[in-house]
């Protein structure tokens, strides 16, 4: 279709065609509401708008309206010998001047300042759409992702220069060379495409591919396919990303977790083997310590699991899996007897950005946004935790209620975070560890 910057080229030819009597054997009516021609038809006339106002559609939408007298239309399939790329429908009554095309070269030797017109037309078109192309080739030089662009059968059409520096190779080598090659597993590459086309676009997959110069990396890739007028599959364009740093971490998690799963079998083996040698110990000094280090234990493996689980989603910002994630700690417990009643998230500035409590009465909305920047922590500088007292309000205890908390640094790419914090239950710690605020002070945790 003319773009609409290019009608004033016919305005001109008004007068030395539109209004050329011998011109009226070429016109043609339509009514109201008559189609012109549809879209995927084989007819490939060229049309010029005399009078009336057209729709053009594509699908059932409606993309453009052409009402400026000498407007040219169908010139898409008139010149490429295409189907209709567009349905094209009256508005109100129109006229139009219509040139098959087996009668073009009557035609132009009948009106030979058409030629000339159209011509120009044509030539001002094809450097538009020049200045597109080179437009958009250098909108995605800008990109930080990799774009390409591939034909049906895989081989690569285009692709700009993040793709370059993301897959280690110059454009004059990736020239017609299949996509599939880049990757590792060629196979789940294209089991992907599959995907992609009966689904028309699929969200992100990893593939891994060999750098060059880098080595493995891993790859996360975006694909939506690219049909023609008549839905026909062309080719595919995707986007690509660096995500190796991504899937390592996800890897050094999943070995936390087994390293914690290792460190709890341990933990059950030593308290079995303390249990089984009670008798053989005194039941005064060395039961408390016992207790004590019991305590840090549980501190320690209970820090060190939440800051593995919550770091991906503290990143991120996500306060429904941070909630869900602390939800879930405290029924792993649900029949156990803990230290802590809560857990409380503050971020670098020590303002409360979640928090979970096994207290029905706790408030925990009024807590979120609080700070606990006038809260002393006091704790020694060798140990990897501090030690905080408060008054906290709740529906049973108006004027403030006692509390006793311990908190732990959360490090993010080496860098501190904010904290992670234990809010303590007294009774249970006196009773079961032989410990009271002044002890929890005295344990020692391993400073980041």
């Amino acid at each position: 279709m003319t773009p609409k910057s290019n009608f004033p080229i016919f305005l001109r030819m008004l007068d030395e065609i539109l209004n050329n009597p011998d011109l009226t054997k070429y016109h043609t009516a339509f009514k109201p509401g008559q189609i012109i021609f549809l879209e995927g038809d084989d007819s490939q006339d060229l049309y010029i708008l005399v009078s009336g106002r057209i729709d053009i559609f594509k699908g059932d939408k409606k993309i453009r309206q052409l009402t400026q007298r000498g407007s040219l239309f169908g010139e898409v399939s008139f010149f490429l010998g295409s189907s209709r790329t567009a349905s094209v429908k009256a508005q109100n009554d129109v006229t139009v001047v219509r040139i098959p095309k087996e009668k073009i070269n009557h035609f132009l030797a009948e009106f030979p300042n058409a030629a000339r017109k159209i011509t120009t037309h044509l030539a001002k078109w094809l450097d538009k759409t020049s200045q597109i192309l080179h437009g958009l080739e250098e909108f995605c030089d800008q990109l930080p992702d990799a774009v390409i662009t591939t034909d049906r059968e895989g081989k690569i059409l285009a692709w700009n220069s993040a793709a370059e520096k993301l897959y280690g190779r110059q454009w004059q080598q990736m020239i017609n060379t299949n996509v599939d090659e880049l990757y590792e597993d060629p196979q789940s590459y294209r089991d992907f495409l599959k995907d992609a086309q009966s689904k028309y676009s699929v969200k992100e997959k990893s593939f891994k591919i060999r750098h060059p110069q880098k080595g493995i990396r891993f790859i996360s890739t975006n694909m939506t396919v690219l049909y023609d007028g008549h839905h026909n599959f062309t080719g595919v364009l995707s986007l690509g990303r660096d995500v190796t740093k991504v899937i390592q971490m996800e890897r050094k998690y999943k070995r936390i977790g087994y390293w914690f799963f290792s460190v709890l079998l341990l933990l059950a083996f030593l308290s079995a083997a303390i249990f089984i040698g009670h008798p053989y110990f005194s039941k005064s000094h060395q039961t408390t310590n016992f207790r004590k280090q019991e305590l840090r234990n549980n501190l320690a493996k209970d820090y060190l699991l939440l800051q593995s689980l919550l770091i991906e989603h503290i990143e991120s910002g996500d306060r429904k899996k941070t909630s869900l994630i602390l939800k879930n700690f405290f029924k792993i417990y649900d029949s156990a007897v803990l230290p802590y009643t809560g857990v409380v998230l503050l971020d670098k500035d020590r303002k409360v950005v979640d928090a979970y409590s096994i207290n029905s009465h706790a408030d925990l909305n009024a807590t979120l946004g609080s700070s606990y920047a006038a809260i002393e922590f006091r704790g020694s500088e060798t140990s990897g935790h501090k030690v905080l007292t408060l008054y906290r309000k709740d529906k049973n205890h108006p004027m403030g209620k006692k509390g006793v908390e311990i908190a732990f640094e959360l490090h993010q790419k080496d860098a501190i975070w904010g904290w992670l914090v234990f809010q303590m239950d007294m009774d249970v710690l006196r009773e079961n560890h032989g410990i009271d605020t002044e002890g929890l002070e005295e344990l020692q945790f391993e400073k980041p």
